[in-house]
């Protein structure tokens, strides 16, 4: 069964089904400015992608963009629900498949993407660029560097205000949708999974903070492993942000407030390979307080530069030379498995151990 496209060098002729939020900023910006990727087409009801990419072939349904017999791959954009079965008519017709968090609404349909992709030898993709969010690449050093010891405490948390419901309406109005478990959640939960790997067990409370919200809009979420608790959290009714990061080990502490700035940065325009997108601002630096014989050190950390287009550059390496991806399928069935037991948790009141 082969799984590779072709040889280095060759570019990969890509299309995008969806062309809301997620695909305007972070996909299309980064297929067209990757020199391995070729964006030729999109599927899409509106006229927007045909004015930004107008060499981009435009379709209206997703049967027209499977059967365009040049394309290689193709990047999902679209509802969550929709993801396992689109996805899996793309595999059988051929392509290669990136698909926008979450993946599938459960495990059991995560499972039908894994035969697929055996069946037919095409690959999927779980889309988490947040592994290169600049913070995340920051914490993810300190603590395998060693610097704070065996860590015991770790806080992931995502601080939003917004009261009223608005963009992609259909996650919080359909009790279906998944709301911010599914929306915010697979990115805390794939981070901690690349930091600690699987827990061995869960505990999840889930929150219907606006009216209109018939899926949880607000979660907090805890991960238990051996000797850490990891505890993650998002909220839409934080006017004041607490810190994004707060690791505790057995050596020191560090505290990281404000988030990656490459996402807003591509909403107001920036272009994808623009100098410093993915640059931090100093007063955004974490502190790291270490203690050694009873003294106390602080100093300013600089955060790494986050870079969203290295989730493109794994792909292509993946699909020409053969190497492993970052974010692996069984990374993306244990995201699932956790979030079905966090579910379960907050039916049951208790914490749920996972298999």
């Amino acid at each position: 069964m082969n799984l590779t496209v072709t040889q280095p060098g060759h570019i990969i002729p890509t299309g995008i089904a969806g062309f809301g939020y997620s695909g305007k900023v972070f996909h299309a910006p980064f297929v067209h400015a990757h020199a391995g990727y070729r964006l030729s087409a999109f599927v899409t009801t509106g006229n927007e992608a045909a004015q930004l990419y107008p060499s981009a072939k435009i379709y209206r349904s997703f049967k027209e963009i499977l059967a365009a017999g040049d394309l290689e791959l193709i990047v999902l954009c679209t509802p969550h629900p929709l993801h396992v079965s689109q996805a899996i008519e793309a595999m059988r017709a051929g392509k290669h498949v990136v698909i926008e968090k979450p993946v599938a609404m459960n495990s059991r349909d995560a499972g039908k993407l894994i035969s697929a992709a055996s069946e037919t030898g095409r690959q999927w993709f779980p889309y988490h660029n947040r592994r290169w969010d600049g913070d995340f690449l920051t914490v993810r050093q300190l603590i395998s560097s060693g610097v704070l010891g065996h860590i015991v405490e770790f806080g992931s948390h995502f601080d939003r205000y917004s009261p009223v419901v608005m963009r992609a309406g259909w996650r919080y109005l359909d009790e279906d949708g998944g709301g911010t478990l599914f929306d915010l959640g697979p990115h805390l939960i794939d981070q901690t999974i690349a930091l600690f790997g699987k827990p061995d067990s869960v505990w999840c409370k889930l929150y219907h903070q606006r009216k209109e919200s018939k899926a949880s809009d607000s979660f907090d979420l805890k991960l238990f492993y051996p000797e850490t608790t990891a505890s993650l959290s998002a909220g839409v009714f934080m006017a004041e942000s607490g810190p994004r990061f707060t690791v505790h080990g057995t050596k020191g502490s560090f505290i990281k407030y404000g988030t990656d700035p490459q996402e807003a940065r591509l909403k107001n325009g920036r272009k994808s390979g623009a100098p410093a997108t993915g640059r931090e601002l100093k007063k955004y630096y974490g502190t790291l307080t270490t203690v050694s014989d009873g003294v106390i050190k602080r100093q300013q950390i600089p955060t790494f530069e986050g870079n969203y287009l290295r989730f493109y550059d794994n792909i292509y390496n993946v699909l020409t030379s053969g190497q492993a991806p970052e974010v692996s399928r069984e990374d993306a069935m244990s995201n699932l498995q956790i979030t079905e037991a966090a579910i379960r948790s907050n039916a049951e009141g208790r914490i749920v151990a996972l298999v």
